[in-house]
């Protein structure tokens, strides 16, 4: 009996809902026209459990689509009919099936996917959306893959990724995405899920996973995306062009669509660089970009054009690569060595030569590919991370210069790194193309501290020597020893290029000598034969540092810390200066300060002495005057002192009083007598502060002596500084002539003014006129005490020799004793000196007599009647003695004794005849 189609449409539904897929075969068989393929294709979305197993109605499904079900199928089993129900009925259920319309997509060129293919790609979203069963999706497309090239698509693409990421690669992993939710992701969102699981830090393998995963998860799911392979849409077709051929036109826009898939992968990379530059350098070198793509068993059907394009992609994969290099501020070694192995893995992929044969150790190699245009192409904006990925980027884009310049840029990171100037490469080329020459020496400077840091232990002058080789190759890249550019313009490329070469010899010298490689520096800069440097500029530079060490040293002792440092530097250069005036100024200054650190010193505010403050002082000598006052009995050390004067001078930190321009030897002796005297002096009043007169009286007699220009030794010398030294001496005398003794008696005392009269003579000899007034007074006053002591003693002697006479047995008694007159007797010379004081006759007899021999004669012819009046008239100006002012000076009739004119005209002539020292006006003839 012959079934109505409605009664057909039924049972074959019923069969599908039951999966029995053999009687559906002979029930389509069967019933040809009315079950057509793509009603039983839809039957079979609508209800074919998403359970069953594709395998068992995969078969049926080719046999059905390409007409291949044999006749003998319809014999598989009987057709059941459904009696019950009428034809009418059986239609309206027929209308209430519902059945699933099959999505219409569209391939490249525009046209429709056949049945089959619809079918099977909405049969694997249904089973994806129940069941989430990925495999079953595999088991049921692989048998198609050939038929449709669409399909194979949207399967690499789409189901391969998904399949490898939940199910191979990390199983342990919860399914996160669906079908329909995996093929929505677009461009960054996609990569960085496919990625994700790879950059976990529990994750073991990071390193090796993430080249697998760009090989397996991107390439897979770029495939498609280059082939702009789906066209979801249930709309009409109408929105498409109904022609067949593509223009050319259509063929950029697919070729543009599939370069914009692969920048996110690019910028996926770039972004991780900054985040994790050794992971994304390791991903670059394991995966070989858009033609490493591992299809599987699935590549069979790939075409050549999408390869073709793959190949095409390996340039911007590659500008990528540098663009990383640029990307990332790590400057760890780390960094560096993934940087260059970067560049040769970009040199590779684009089939470029990069192997300078750059060795840190000896760097000898420079730029051959770069010209001086490529670099004033080179524009700091360049460096920016939105700049680095364009294809307009002279800097990024794979090209012999770029790849070179990248290869010296990290080459330079690699020595700054290694002399401890940690630089990410980035910073370095911005250095070494955009700095100025200040910030160019702002690095220099840290290089050489960060040298002396990290170095500072190192006693191998092998290795400082690399050290120098390395710096001088920073400067230009090693370009001034290349012949290939000898006689050409320079490049301006080089960390240190904007730096003279003199000022990093000299730099590097300096810190030679600070880290104590002082023999090192001595074979480079003053060897025989050509140096990087002139001797003066090496001197200078030796001088610097060792002041430096001078200046920050805490004790003055030569034999350690600082003080040593500058003594064994000045010991090892001096034979290559030895005619320098500053290396014999800074040898005098270590023997000052060697000599004072044996004093106790202290400073203002309780600061202990350094011996920076002997530089620092406006008056070095003030120091030894602190050093007086601060350690009991140091005066006695006379020579030392004046040996500490005499260096100092010598180190010329004495400024000079001279006003002539004398020769610098004359300059400096006269400057040192002056400087004996200003010591001694100062020592003369240590010693009275210490009451110590002896001392100070030996000191005035025996070491200061006035002015000796007279006597020929400094015969060129001028007045002003003869008067400097006699200004120090009569000062020092007449300081120790008025300081009075105390504690003493009797002949000790007489003694005491015997001496202190000697000094103030002397102090008379050489005071400027306007200070006798006070020598002189002061002189009076000694001499009045001496005469009250002379009393007194007279006094004593005539009560002993009074009370002797009482008590010897047969004395005279006091009645029978008379007067009896003799004549005075005038006491002899040896009696005068030994016992009778000096007499202000004799003080200007002695003084008359002293100048008579050196300086004028005061015994002159031009002594006459007129000098005498004069030198009376002199004395009646001196202010008068206790003695005289009693009346004994005079007579009744107000007229001067004798002897008193006697002494006044020698006090008289004292003023006159040595009238040119004293500045006194001359005596007139009208008395």
């Amino acid at each position: 009996m012959e079934l109505h189609p409605a009664h057909v449409i039924l049972q074959a539904v019923r069969l599908v809902i039951e999966a029995d897929i053999p009687s559906l075969r002979s029930l389509v068989v069967s019933h040809v026209g009315v079950l057509k393929v793509k009603l039983v294709f839809r039957a079979l979305l609508t209800y074919l459990p998403e359970s069953t197993d594709p395998a068992v109605y995969t078969g049926f499904v080719r046999d059905l689509f390409h007409g291949a079900l044999s006749p003998l199928d319809a014999c598989v089993g009987p057709s059941r009919s459904t009696p019950e129900l009428s034809d009418d009925e059986a239609r309206r259920q027929v209308r209430k099936l519902h059945l699933l319309r099959l999505t219409e997509y569209v391939d490249l060129d525009g046209t429709s996917v056949d049945h089959l293919t619809s079918f099977l790609l909405d049969r694997a979203h249904r089973i994806d959306s129940e069941t989430g069963a990925l495999p079953a999706l595999q088991q049921l497309l692989e048998p198609f893959l050939d038929h449709s090239a669409y399909l194979r698509t949207w399967a690499i693409s789409n189901l391969l990724p998904l399949l490898r990421l939940d199910y191979e690669y990390y199983p342990d992993r919860a399914p996160e995405y669906s079908l329909r939710t995996f093929e929505a992701l677009q461009g960054a969102e996609a990569v960085s899920s496919l990625l994700s699981e790879a950059l976990r830090e529990d994750h073991e393998n990071r390193d090796i996973d993430l080249g697998r995963d760009l090989r397996g998860l991107i390439g897979p799911w770029m495939y498609g995306r280059s082939r702009k392979r789906r066209k979801l849409s249930t709309t009409k077709r109408d929105i498409y062009d109904a022609s067949t051929s593509r223009s050319a036109s259509a063929l950029d826009i697919e070729g543009r669509s599939a370069s914009a898939d692969w920048s996110c992968v690019n910028d996926w990379l770039l972004e991780l660089s900054i985040r994790d530059f050794s992971q994304a350098a390791k991903a670059f070198q394991q995966w070989d970009g858009p033609q490493d793509v591992d299809y599987g068993n699935w590549d069979d059907g790939v075409d050549e054009m999408n390869k073709d394009r793959d190949l095409e992609n390996i340039i911007p994969y590659a500008q990528s690569g540098l663009a990383m290099i640029y990307s990332t501020q790590s400057p760890s070694s780390q960094v560096l060595v993934e940087s260059n192995r970067t560049v040769y893995r970009v040199a590779e992929l684009v089939d470029l030569r990069t192997d300078p044969g750059l060795r840190i150790e000896d760097p000898k190699s420079s730029p051959s590919q770069i010209s001086e245009g490529f670099i004033e192409s080179l524009s700091p904006a360049h460096l920016l991370q939105n700049d680095l990925l364009r294809t307009s980027n002279p800097l990024t884009h794979p090209t012999n210069e770029s790849i070179e310049i990248a290869t010296f840029t990290i080459f330079a990171a690699q020595i700054l790194h290694s002399l401890g100037c940690l630089k990410p490469p980035k910073d370095v080329l911005i250095t070494a193309v955009f700095a100025t020459t200040s910030d160019q020496r702002d690095v220099f400077r840290k290089t050489l501290h960060a040298l002396r840091e990290g170095h500072s232990k190192s006693k191998d002058d092998s290795a400082w020597k690399r050290f120098r080789e390395q710096i001088l190759w920073l400067h230009d890249y090693g370009l001034s020893d290349s012949s290939q550019f000898k006689d050409t313009r320079k490049l301006s490329l080089g960390v240190f290029r904007q730096i003279d070469v003199v000022e990093i010899e000299v730099e590097f010298l300096k810190t030679l000598l600070l880290e104590g490689h002082s023999n090192l520096a001595v074979h480079i800069y003053c060897a025989h034969g050509p140096v990087p440097l002139r001797l003066e500029i090496v001197e200078k530079g030796v001088l610097e540092v060792a002041f430096g060490f001078y200046d920050n040293a805490s004790n003055g002792n030569r034999s350690r810390g600082g003080m040593k440092k500058v003594s064994d530097l000045v010991s090892i250069f001096q034979p290559h200066f030895s005619h320098s005036e500053a290396f014999q100024q800074i040898a005098a200054l270590l023997l000052a300060t060697h000599s004072l650190s044996f004093y106790s010193l202290t400073l203002q505010h309780g600061v202990p002495f350094q011996p920076v403050n002997i530089r620092s002082t406006p008056d070095a000598l003030s120091l030894i005057e602190k050093v007086l006052k601060q350690n009991p009995k140091s005066y006695t050390k006379l020579e030392d002192l004046l040996d500490i004067g005499r260096n100092l001078v010598k180190a010329g930190l004495v400024k000079s009083d001279q006003s002539t321009n004398a020769a610098q030897f004359q300059s400096t002796e006269r400057q040192s007598a002056i400087v004996e005297r200003r010591i001694i002096a100062k020592a003369i009043e240590a010693a009275l502060a210490e009451g110590d007169f002896d001392t100070a009286y030996s000191y005035v007699i025996n070491r200061l002596s006035p002015s000796e220009a007279a006597s020929g030794r400094f015969p060129d010398t001028n007045e002003t500084s003869n008067a400097t030294e006699d200004d120090i001496t009569w000062q020092a005398a007449y300081h120790a002539g008025r300081s009075p003794v105390k504690g003493i008696s009797g002949s000790s005392e007489l003694r005491r003014l015997e001496q202190r009269m000697e000094l103030l003579s002397q102090a008379l000899l050489l005071a400027p006129s306007h200070s006798l007034r006070e020598v002189l007074s002061t002189w009076r006053d000694c001499e009045q005490d001496m005469n009250q002591l002379l009393t007194q003693e007279s006094e004593e002697e005539s009560k002993w020799d009074s009370r002797g006479d009482l008590t010897l047995p047969g004395g005279f008694s006091q009645e029978d004793i008379t007067d009896i007159p003799q004549k005075p007797r005038e006491p002899t010379r040896n009696a005068m000196n030994e016992e009778a004081p000096m007499g202000l006759f004799d003080v200007a007899r002695g003084a008359a007599s002293a100048f008579s021999k050196t300086a004028f004669p005061l015994r002159s012819p031009r002594l006459t009647d007129s000098t005498l009046k004069g030198l009376v008239r002199a004395s009646q100006a001196q202010p008068k003695s206790p003695a005289s002012s009693e009346g004994g000076g005079y007579d009744g009739e107000g007229r001067v004794r004798k002897r008193d004119l006697v002494s006044n005209m020698v006090t008289g002539g004292l003023a006159s005849g040595i009238g040119w020292v004293l500045g006194a006006p001359p005596a007139r003839d009208d008395l």
